[in-house]
């Protein structure tokens, strides 16, 4: 009783084991459904030829094309100034914008013109003497000819030389007495005022710094490759004076939120690169750029940001590819007429914030994969996302119900 308690667990144990592999070894073989490779649906787009007018998108800052820092030629008290010496003021050619007190220029122009009288007085004294001098010398009949000293040729000269020191310091006071008047050089406008009414200023002194208002500069940077699409000028020793009309350049600002735009155009380049980006500067004018126009927008202020697009050259024949075509490394996906992945090398000419524009390597015509698909192999079959529609489309025409059907 004993040993039979004792092997009955062994046999269940053996019973299981037997019934699990009689049922491992006779379960029904799994049936296999035939495999269907699935056709991988692309968008396309056909590849059109096109002129395509570049544009250099940069940016800069606005400069006055002169700045001037006024200053005195003559010292005195400042006794008038205009309305308009403040910043921000406006002044035409030969405004007077302050006047210096102008009394002791006034009193220095009736001493010279005092000293001037008595130096003419001593001058026509003298000629009168040597003129006697040569007469008494030829009533006198004398062997020889006279000396100078004799004939008060040296006299004559010092008493010349006076009145001529004389008649100059008359033209000295006269200029110094203009010169009270400060008047504006070209038409301008105040960025800075340093002195005003009844301050005392002497020669050296800056009263104001002003600045051109005909026209303003903006310095716009160019990589290497965007001077390449733009005509820019390359002047040579020995012709600087050669006329040259350079690009057309549009200017853009954000003013109190609303966007203005100035026409300009770019008249120089700068003479060297710079050394930390490689990159070069051409510079955009801009004419009357305080002129009221009829959009009515703002006056370009100096300093101001702006944006620019400077009209480059027009590249003819070339095909602009969205940047979603490429898949990686310069490599593109055109499909063929049987349906099927073409991979293809492109040089990109020029490229925009969406576009890369191409000319090699492409034909007219060919569908354009604008799928995302890196690792798609060469020649694999595709579906055209615009056929699989329409067969769609198509399929569910079918199907619907007349209108007057029952």
């Amino acid at each position: 009783m004993k040993l039979i308690r004792q092997i009955l667990p062994l046999l269940v144990i053996a019973l299981g084991l037997l019934i699990a592999f009689i049922i491992f070894s006779n379960k029904p073989a799994a049936k296999r459904r035939p495999s269907h490779p699935k056709s991988l649906t692309v968008e396309t787009v056909k590849l059109q030829a096109q002129d395509f007018p570049v544009l250099i998108h940069t940016q800069g800052i606005v400069e006055p094309r002169t700045t001037t820092t006024i200053i005195p030629r003559v010292s005195g008290e400042i006794i008038k100034v205009s309305n308009q010496f403040r910043p921000g003021g406006f002044f035409e050619p030969g405004d007077t914008l302050m006047t210096i007190d102008p009394t002791d220029y006034s009193l220095d122009i009736k001493s010279a013109q005092a000293t001037l009288a008595e130096a003419m007085f001593t001058f026509a004294d003298e000629q009168a003497q040597a003129n006697q001098a040569s007469e008494n010398w030829k009533r006198l009949d004398r062997p020889g000819k006279p000396s100078d000293l004799v004939l008060h040729k040296p006299q004559l000269a010092r008493a010349q030389a006076v009145a001529d020191s004389a008649r100059a310091q008359l033209q000295k006071a006269k200029l110094n007495l203009q010169r009270t008047k400060i008047k504006a050089p070209y038409a301008g406008r105040i960025l800075e005022q340093f002195v005003d009414r009844g301050q005392y200023v002497s020669p050296g002194n800056p009263l104001a710094k002003v600045f051109a208002i005909d026209y303003v500069e903006i310095r716009l940077p160019i990589t290497e490759k965007q001077r390449g699409m733009i005509e820019l000028p390359r002047p040579f020793r020995g012709e600087a004076n050669k006329p040259y009309k350079g690009p057309e350049a549009i200017i853009y600002a954000s003013v109190g939120g609303k966007e203005y735009r100035w026409n300009g155009r770019v008249v120089r380049t700068e003479g060297s690169v710079d050394r930390a980006t490689r990159q070069v500067f051409v510079i955009v004018q801009v004419d009357n750029p305080y002129q009221r126009h009829s959009d009515n927008r703002p006056p370009l202020e100096i300093g101001q940001f702006v944006k620019a697009d400077i009209k480059g050259a027009v590249l003819e024949s070339v095909y602009a590819l969205p940047r979603t075509s490429v898949q990686g490394n310069d490599t593109i996906m055109v499909v063929d007429k049987e349906s099927r992945l073409q991979r293809k090398k492109i040089k990109v000419l020029w490229e925009t914030q969406d576009q890369l524009l191409v000319k090699e390597s492409l034909t007219e015509g060919e569908q354009l994969c604008v799928t995302y698909i890196p690792f798609a192999a060469n020649n694999a079959k595709v579906k055209l996302a615009s056929e699989a529609n329409k067969k769609q489309g198509h399929s569910h025409k079918a199907k619907r119900p007349h209108p007057m059907s029952k």
